[in-house]
This record gives C-alpha cells, sequence and structure tokens, in this order.
C-alpha cells in the first residue's frame, strides 16, 4: 500500500487423480506432498506477481526437480551468482524459519522415483538400491523428505499404465519366439553376468553385448549397426523384465531387481 499489486491465476496440470478424488482446487499443501518446501517457493519467487503459471502435478516434475537441483550446484559458486541464484537463495530460507528442510544427500528425483516404482514403494529396499548405485553412505532419513516425497509421487501421481510392472515369473511364450540375434545376446550378457551388480559394470556390459554380437569388444565405440542392435536388445530386457517396451535405467532395474530375479526372467 498505497500501490496495488495484481497476482495473476495459478493454474494445476498433472492433477487427475487428486481432483477425481478429492472434487476440489489444490493447495500449497497438496504442493508440498511432492515438492521440497523452497521449491513450492522458488516456483512464486522466480516469477513476476502478473505472470500467470501453472505447477504440474504430472511428469513434469521429475523436469522440475532436475532444474532446481542444478541451480543448487550453480548456487555454490560465487563466480555465478545472478538473479536466478539469488530466486534460490529467497526461496531457500525465510526470516522466521531460516533455512527450509532439504535431504542431506540430494539424490536425484528421478532416480528415488524410478527405484520407488520398481521396489513398490520400500523405503529401505530404496535406500538399498540407491546406495548400490553411487550413493553408499544415504539411509533413509539422509534422503528425507526427498524419498517420502518421491514415493507419493511415483504411488499417487503417476498413472497405473505408466508404472512399472515387474514379472512375476518367466515369459515362457516371449522366451521361446526368441530370434537368432536375441538368444544369442540373452545367452552373452546371462554369461556373463556378475553375481552382485555394480552400476559401473553392468552398463558397460548391458550396452556392450551387441557389440560382442557383431564382433567387437564391450568397450569399442558402437558403430551404426550396433546402436541399432542396442535399442532392440533394450526393449527385449523391458519385455522380459518388466512387460513394457521401456522402463528405468536398466542398470538401475538390474540392481533393484537383483542377479537372482533378473537370472530367472531371462531365462537363464
Amino acid at each position: 500500500a498505497p500501490s496495488f499489486v495484481a497476482y495473476s491465476f495459478v493454474g494445476v496440470a498433472g492433477m487427475a487423480k487428486m481432483s477425481s478424488s478429492r472434487g476440489g482446487v489444490p493447495t500449497a499443501a497438496d504442493a508440498l506432498r511432492i515438492l521440497e518446501a523452497p521449491m513450492v517457493r522458488w516456483l512464486y519467487v522466480r516469477r513476476a506477481p502478473k505472470q500467470v503459471f501453472n505447477i504440474d502435478f504430472g511428469p513434469e516434475v521429475v523436469r522440475l526437480y532436475d532444474e532446481w537441483d542444478a541451480l543448487g550446484k550453480k548456487a555454490a559458486d560465487p563466480a555465478k551468482r545472478d538473479g536466478a541464484v539469488l530466486a534460490f537463495e529467497r526461496a531457500s530460507a525465510t526470516a522466521a524459519a531460516g533455512v527450509l528442510p532439504t535431504s542431506p544427500v540430494s539424490v536425484p528425483f528421478r532416480l528415488l522415483s524410478s527405484v520407488a516404482d520398481v521396489t513398490a514403494g520400500s523405503a529401505e529396499l530404496i535406500s538399498r538400491t540407491v546406495g548400490d548405485v553411487g550413493y553408499a553412505h544415504a539411509s533413509v532419513a539422509d534422503l528425507e523428505p526427498r524419498l517420502a516425497k518421491a514415493m507419493t509421487w511415483t504411488q499417487d501421481f503417476v498413472p497405473p499404465e505408466d508404472r512399472t510392472t515387474v514379472r512375476s515369473e518367466p515369459d515362457a511364450a516371449r522366451l521361446a519366439a526368441l530370434s537368432e540375434d536375441e538368444q544369442l545376446w540373452l545367452a552373452q550378457l546371462l554369461d556373463r553376468l556378475p553375481d552382485s551388480f555394480a552400476p559401473d559394470e553392468l552398463t558397460t556390459l548391458i550396452y556392450g553385448v551387441p557389440k560382442l554380437g557383431r564382433g567387437l569388444g564391450l568397450d569399442d565405440p558402437p558403430t551404426d549397426e550396433v546402436k541399432a542392435d542396442q535399442k532392440d536388445f533394450f526393449r527385449l530386457l523391458y519385455n522380459l523384465l518388466v512387460d513394457a517396451d521401456r522402463g528405468p535405467r536398466l542398470p538401475t532395474l538390474f540392481v533393484a531387481l537383483g542377479p537372482a530375479t533378473v537370472r530367472s526372467l531371462l531365462g537363464g
């Protein structure tokens, strides 16, 4: 006062489940179920009051977390201080509450949500799987509050048709109909599959099997033919493991399922 500041409307996208179950307009509390508190503030402070925008509770959430994490890394460098960093700082703390809570170990949201999807939302199993793919010292407590938000988002906001459903038993019909190339790829994968999974070794192996099929080594650069084979091989693995053409990153999926389940579903 005495100046009048008009605030434009804030819309919501990707909330079909929420609107059908509640029948009402979402509030900040709803956003806080899937977004860390500083992120909700950041959606506002980075825009002018008159700017219309949507809060997307759907797939955009993953990209939003990626953008927020990248901005956090930028804010840690004094040489890169700019308007975006100022918005980050204003969003990260308040005069009354101080620094707002974030996870002590900042695991990418896309990784947490993918693992939550595959492991049916078991916090302990998620923590163990995340530890196996590069965050060895991250306990369940270290992953909060982001872990709970990833679990909530996966359970309540990812449509059932987009979730990952791990097969309960091998697909006998698909295994019986393997082409010559597919038989060779699976045989080479199962022959080299270790008894304990390390993400880097798995990545090299999974990407390398089609190279072996073309007479190359695991570490050789892929040819155009190998790249085409890799797409077909990855689709085969997803078909046999999760009854879909795509899914979480294959090394992460392998780690989450464990050697015994992977071997069983691949007919090993």
